[in-house]
């Protein structure tokens, strides 16, 4: 694989499977499913067409910003299309998700569409999607210190009710604590249902603080055009999974085995 190909895919592994994984600080949990389990992050998913919730996204270490947009763009019988604008020095990508359920299992992930700047949006493979949000879990997780694991390693505590002000304005939410196994609190967040997809008006880990800019209910896609199919290169390995450049395996070069 020449050099450009190479940057090429490797860029849009990054793209699309890193910055939703950033993007997990707002996290998702199902109402209702598990009989009320922990949720696996710190926001509730509940999907509305039309809803949208804009954040500010700082980092501690070194003060960098950047920007995030989440929204539920369209419907399509009891699916939703989940999308997440991230714009970063001057840079934009989007991660356009149609979804079955909580957005964080890719078993209810059924397409997946990535737009970076000006290029042509590309739908990603299957098998993209469930090995890049293995990556991008494992990154989370170095990240933030907050394991990946959901119930089985996190519990959420209900602290009470307070007001917080943020750049959207003061809003009333329910502060939530997220414990890990050791007693640890390795994360703090304030909840609003209103807030819609996920009702997190502000969450701070040890190295990121997210703020709401804004939300709403008009949401509308920022990718207008058709996506066209990514495929493999040429001259990729025989037996890697569509679009895996060598390399970039993460002990996963082999494609996942097939749903019975």
């Amino acid at each position: 694989m020449g050099r450009i190909d190479r940057f090429h895919w490797i860029l849009a592994l990054a793209l699309a499977f890193v910055l939703p994984a950033v993007g997990a600080v707002i996290g998702a949990e199902m109402p209702g499913t598990s009989g009320g389990t922990v949720p696996k992050f710190f926001g509730t998913f509940t999907p509305q067409p039309g809803v949208w919730s804009e954040y500010d996204l700082t980092d501690k270490d070194s003060g960098k910003k950047s920007k995030m947009r989440t929204a539920i763009v369209g419907q399509e019988g009891d699916s939703y299309w989940y999308e997440v604008v991230n714009e970063d020095a001057g840079s934009r990508v989007v991660i356009k998700m149609l979804v079955k359920g909580n957005p964080n299992d890719p078993d209810n992930i059924q397409r997946q569409i990535i737009k970076s700047g000006d290029q042509p949006a590309q739908e990603m493979p299957r098998d993209f999607v469930v090995m890049g949000r293995k990556m991008a879990a494992m990154m989370f997780e170095r990240r933030s210190g907050v394991p990946a694991g959901g119930a089985d390693t996190v519990r959420v505590e209900e602290v009470g009710e307070r007001d917080v002000k943020v750049p959207a304005g003061t809003l009333k939410t329910t502060e939530r604590k997220i414990v890990g196994s050791d007693g640890k609190v390795l994360a703090t967040s304030d909840f609003n249902p209103e807030v819609r997809p996920f009702g997190v008006v502000r969450s701070e880990t040890e190295s990121t603080i997210m703020e709401l800019t804004g939300y709403g209910t008009d949401a509308k896609s920022a990718i207008a055009e058709d996506p066209v199919r990514m495929t493999a290169p040429r001259g990729m390995p025989a037996g890697m999974p569509r679009g895996m450049p060598p390399g970039m395996g993460m002990g996963m070069d082999k494609p996942a085995p097939p749903k019975p």
